[in-house]
């Protein structure tokens, strides 16, 4: 049975969805993780947070953004600006990334004379059309009376988002995408059966023309781009790390002069690599300083004295009420055939002493 899942939403491409679950590739709890203790009790450490200029210390409901500008020098950024900004960054166009261009001129343009310059036209047009919401048009002014009256302008629509969607718009070769672009995997699997067929055609679609999905995704309130690929009878996602994450090459290799090598040289080191060549084994990928820590924590703590727990009832334990009110009947009758058995020898004691009373003054009524 897999764990739980890690996100729950849809896998949409164009009209087709279906539910999926995403599912952490990366165990993260096989990590081996050490907290702060006292040396001398062994209990853990807290850490207090404590204001630099000041030295008082700050209560947690207290602790805020600050982006520093400069030396001691912070701009507050309060939680409602950052989730303006995160809705406005998932509804806005790609700064950097051109729409894609229309077959044919625009219905409503007059041709032009030369063609490039058609083209530079369009595209800066494009610019500034929007891709999602187009502004609300100016309200048109009313003359009367030689007064200009502004009517109030309608609140545009808001946009409803769709966190929980990941839309597949585009499709790539996935030799494209450079690999230090790569982030965290997932195990992409269908929610039910009732999505079972939408998801396996979308998986065997992108199997067959040796493409990969685009899309994005909402993990921990954050919106990430991510690429779908078919991965056995499932599918695999990779959430890619952003573009100004990654650092150009070019300023590290631009002092590597080219050299001209000896033929000879180059074939002896192809030979060399010939014969260390060989299959991958993710065995080579074995943590060993893990594995040997893991050891050294379990001898550590097998010479630990034991530590004596109060015994918590356990969650498994249910109750039948039926069986309770059965057995708590029984101890009931079992207490009651106890306390009768105990008193039948005293009753039978009581009796037997009067019995010998009666005697005893019968004789002495009787003359002599």
């Amino acid at each position: 049975m897999p764990p739980r899942a890690h996100w729950k939403g849809y896998l949409k491409l164009s009209l087709v969805s279906c539910p999926i679950n995403l599912y952490p590739a990366i165990a993260a709890s096989e990590r081996i993780s050490f907290r702060q203790v006292n040396r001398e009790t062994g209990n853990r450490l807290r850490q207090q947070l404590v204001d630099t200029v000041t030295g008082e210390v700050v209560e947690a409901q207290n602790k805020g953004r600050g982006y520093e500008v400069g030396e001691k020098q912070f701009l507050v950024v309060h939680d409602e600006e950052l989730e303006a900004a995160q809705q406005e960054a998932r509804t806005g166009p790609f700064s950097g990334v051109m729409p894609r261009q229309t077959v044919g001129p625009e219905p409503d343009e007059p041709p032009a004379r030369h063609a490039p310059a058609l083209k530079i036209a369009a595209s800066e047009k494009r610019r500034e059309a929007p891709s999602i919401v187009p502004p609300p048009e100016p309200p048109r002014p009313i003359i009367e009376n030689t007064r200009t009256i502004v009517p109030p302008s309608e609140p545009p629509r808001p946009i409803i988002e769709n966190t929980r969607t990941i839309e597949l718009d585009r499709f790539v070769p996935r030799d494209q995408i450079d690999p230090r672009y790569y982030n965290t995997p997932y195990y992409v699997a269908p929610r039910d059966q009732v999505g079972l067929e939408a998801f396996a055609v979308i998986r065997d679609a992108m199997a067959r023309k040796e493409l990969v999905g685009l899309g994005r995704v909402v993990l921990a309130n954050r919106e990430r781009p991510i690429v779908i690929e078919p991965m056995g009878s499932g599918l695999r996602g990779t959430t890619l790390r952003y573009a100004h994450e990654v650092r150009i090459e070019n300023e590290y290799f631009a002092d590597i002069p080219p050299i001209t090598l000896p033929e000879e040289m180059v074939r002896i080191t192809e030979h060399i690599l010939e014969t260390k060549k060989e299959d991958f084994n993710a065995a080579y990928l074995e943590d060993r300083y893990r594995t040997v820590l893991v050891e050294k924590l379990r001898e550590k703590q097998a010479k630990m004295p034991s530590r004596s727990l109060p015994a918590a009832p356990s969650s498994q334990n249910v109750i039948n009420l039926m069986d309770a009110l059965r057995r708590s009947l029984g101890a009931e009758q079992s207490i009651t055939r106890s306390k009768t058995v105990a008193e039948s020898p005293r009753r039978g004691s009581v009796v037997f002493k009067s019995l010998q009373d009666k005697r005893s003054r019968s004789k002495r009524s009787k003359p002599g």
